[in-house]
């Protein structure tokens, strides 16, 4: 046995027909997969017309565990990318966030004297006064992009489950299809 999965499942033989795509965004090419003896052969699909299929032989054979372990291969979707927090800017962001705070607007009892602000009473700060404002305004506008893309790798995931689901009920039917 080549194959073994829960259960004490033994697969002794394993044929399978499936659309196998060689880089994400490619069409998938009709390839019929063959193991056994533990070997594993990769070829075109005899034509056009062959069907998405699987036959498999063994011990305890297990459907989902079979359509589970061919998906398996497939490429992984995008991970969500954590939203940006202060800890995570750049020492160059941070110096443009400054460079870019002297343009604005400051509240009453500040003024900028060329180098530094300055209250009325005379303390120096280095940063503008609502520089907090500042950072938050930056990160907000950072993760926008972050936050569209997070949601586009949820609904691709969301998609690879279904099609997931949808295989293992074809499979237990007798069935699998795309």
């Amino acid at each position: 046995p080549f194959f073994g999965g829960g259960g004490g499942m033994e697969l002794l033989h394993l044929t399978a027909c499936l659309g196998l795509a060689r880089t994400e965004g490619d069409k998938p090419e009709l390839v019929v997969l063959k193991a056994k003896r533990g070997f594993v052969t990769v070829t075109a699909a005899p034509d056009a017309s062959s069907q998405p299929s699987i036959c498999a032989s063994g011990r305890n054979v297990n459907t989902e565990a079979i359509v589970r372990a061919l998906l398996s291969g497939r490429m992984a979707g995008a991970q969500a990318t954590p939203l940006r927090t202060e800890k995570d800017l750049t020492a160059e962001e941070r110096s443009n966030i400054k460079a870019q705070s002297v343009s604005e607007p400051l509240p009453d009892g500040f003024f900028f004297n060329g180098s530094n602000f300055v209250d009325f009473d005379g303390t120096v700060f280095q940063y503008h006064p609502e520089m907090d404002r500042l950072v938050a305004e930056y990160l907000e506008q950072s993760n926008q992009s972050l936050r569209a893309a997070n949601q586009e790798a949820a609904r691709k995931a969301l998609e690879m489950d279904k099609e997931l689901s949808g295989c293992i009920a074809l499979a237990k039917q007798g069935r699998v299809g795309r």
